[in-house]
């Protein structure tokens, strides 16, 4: 009987939307961008009403699961689909800055080969060092989102604007019907 219990526990519903496998499309942005505000507004309600909980986290929890239940999404998937869109995002900022991430690496290169200061061991290792870093950045932010791009470029204005709203710098959330739509035309 506990196992049982155990099992009903663990394993989420089957109507519920699991992570997202393959590449991102837009419709899950989008979806993650209307659901992002409902949650968003649901949790400043609650905590404008924080009295009538005896434990609000949980209850917020709590009724965000059911939410998310009720709209296809298992909390976990929703929370993947988060993961995922804010990692692309950061990831194209990354690429968008890449001018200035060269010149500034080009400017360190430079300033490591003509550095009186340094041996040449050290400015063998400085410059392996930037190499190091260079392939880091591009193993770890860019290349796993890259298959993602494409669904989160057209949105990256109302993800900021999103952002904006969630952390209270905006009193407005993004208006779905200004979105881009989920097929590209």
């Amino acid at each position: 009987m506990i196992a049982l219990t155990a099992i009903l526990v663990v394993v989420p519903p089957v109507s519920a939307q699991e992570a997202v496998d393959g590449p991102l499309q837009r419709q899950h942005v989008r979806d993650y961008i209307r659901l992002r505000v409902d949650t968003h507004q649901m949790q400043e309600k609650m905590k404008a009403n924080a009295d009538q909980y005896d434990a609000l986290i949980q209850a917020f929890y709590e009724r965000r699961a059911a939410f998310l239940k009720k709209e296809g999404w298992a909390p976990e998937a929703f929370d993947a689909l988060q993961k995922r869109i804010m990692r692309a995002e950061t990831a194209l900022e990354m690429v968008a800055d890449s001018a200035e991430y060269r010149a500034q690496q080009r400017a360190d290169i430079r300033a490591f080969k003509q550095s009186p200061h340094m041996t040449a061991e050290e400015r063998e290792e400085a410059l392996a060092q930037v190499a190091r870093m260079d392939s880091i950045r591009q193993a770890r932010h860019i290349d796993p989102t890259r298959r993602d791009w494409p669904a989160v470029r057209p949105y990256l204005d109302a993800l900021e604007h999103l952002t904006d709203y969630v952390g209270l710098n905006r009193p407005d959330p993004p208006q779905m019907d200004e979105l881009p739509p989920a097929s590209p035309k």
